[in-house]
């Protein structure tokens, strides 16, 4: 169980007792987020818990739609959170207005200009997570799996997105996935500002890899975050060099032309499509719903792929292990795919270096 943490009542939510005017209040929670080498990145969208003595911790168990992110770090030697900055869209519209105090900027003047570090992974987790096995519980798994070498040499953060519900509830993940795209957005458009930040790239080297990897719902999560952000012509920034589908609920459609994904290209340079048809999880979800999945099933044409995406067909690879309780979290589960995953990752270290 993480633990909590303290933090003064009124720093936290002195944002809320002003005549708010932009449309991202942020609110610094802590200035010293230069914390050691064991401390990881994460945010959420899950609601601040206060407890009766004062401590602090995140609703377990949530699946609405905030309009804030907190951006917290986790240390995984001594299992506790600290707070650093707390963000607010108070728009029902996706932000687009400059942000007062853009965290991106402090992360990347930590990592790569005090700790040299080039390399920066997000992972987005799935459907029917608590917070505890978000963080605490995924972190440890990560840092199992991949080891202290790549935690040291490269920033890996998580987005605790609030999607944990009862499995017999599953059909409720699409409306889930909306209201985490609606926060996703604010994350997405503090990074979209730091790397479209010509005057300061001018002046600090954009010598940094960003990629990030989508799981299970949180493919779909992505998918409406896309549909959504074109529907209010938000035109989409090169941010990331790599993107992953893993697991995905996708339509098997969705990088043809005409579809959320056919221009991802703007956003991205190369897109990984892991497929596994053994994938059960994936059968029930085309069962219930009547509509099949690119995430077990393939892209529905694979001639009219787009250059920058590749599919991996990982069916031969699969283990039991990998199925147990219908998961298919082959990024914890799977050696393979881990070590093609670390392998990935020392090249892109390597390239830097």
């Amino acid at each position: 169980m993480t633990k909590y943490f303290k933090l003064p009542l009124l720093l936290i939510f002195l944002a809320t007792s002003v005549i708010l005017k932009a449309q991202i209040e942020t609110t610094i929670l802590n200035t010293n987020v230069k914390d050691d080498i064991n401390t990881v990145p994460f945010f959420t969208n899950r609601e601040l818990v206060v407890n009766p003595d004062n401590t602090f911790t995140f609703k377990n168990s949530s699946t609405k739609q905030t309009n804030t992110l907190y951006f917290c770090n986790y240390n995984y030697d001594n299992d506790s959170i600290s707070l650093n900055l707390r963000a607010i869209n108070f728009e029902d519209k996706y932000p687009t207005q400059k942000v007062k105090h853009n965290i991106m900027y402090d992360i990347y003047e930590y990592n790569r200009l005090q700790r040299g570090i080039k390399n920066f992974y997000i992972v987005v987790g799935g459907y029917g997570k608590t917070f505890d096995r978000q963080i605490n519980y995924y972190m440890q798994r990560l840092k199992q799996s991949y080891g202290d070498s790549l935690f040291h040499k490269a920033s890996i953060s998580v987005f605790a997105w609030g999607t944990e519900d009862k499995a017999y509830r599953y059909y409720h993940a699409l409306k889930v996935s909306k209201r985490g795209a609606a926060d996703f957005a604010i994350f997405q458009h503090m990074l979209d500002e730091f790397m479209s930040d010509t005057a300061y790239w001018g002046t600090h080297p954009k010598d940094i890899t960003i990629s990030i990897l989508f799981s299970s719902m949180a493919n779909e999560m992505f998918r409406s975050y896309i549909v959504e952000r074109e529907k209010q012509n938000i035109p989409l920034v090169k941010t990331y060099n790599s993107v992953i589908f893993v697991g995905s609920v996708a339509p098997r459609d969705v990088f043809e032309e005409g579809e959320p994904f056919h221009n991802l290209d703007q956003m991205v340079d190369t897109v990984r499509l892991i497929v596994n048809s053994k994938d059960v999880l994936l059968k029930m979800s085309s069962v219930a719903h009547l509509k099949n999945r690119i995430g077990n099933k393939g892209p529905k044409d694979p001639d009219k792929l787009p250059d920058f995406v590749s599919v991996s067909n990982i069916k031969g690879i699969i283990t039991k292990d990998d199925m147990k309780r219908m998961g298919h979290d082959y990024v914890l589960t799977n050696p393979v795919v881990q070590d093609a995953l670390l392998e990935m990752a020392e090249r892109n270290i390597e390239s830097k270096n």
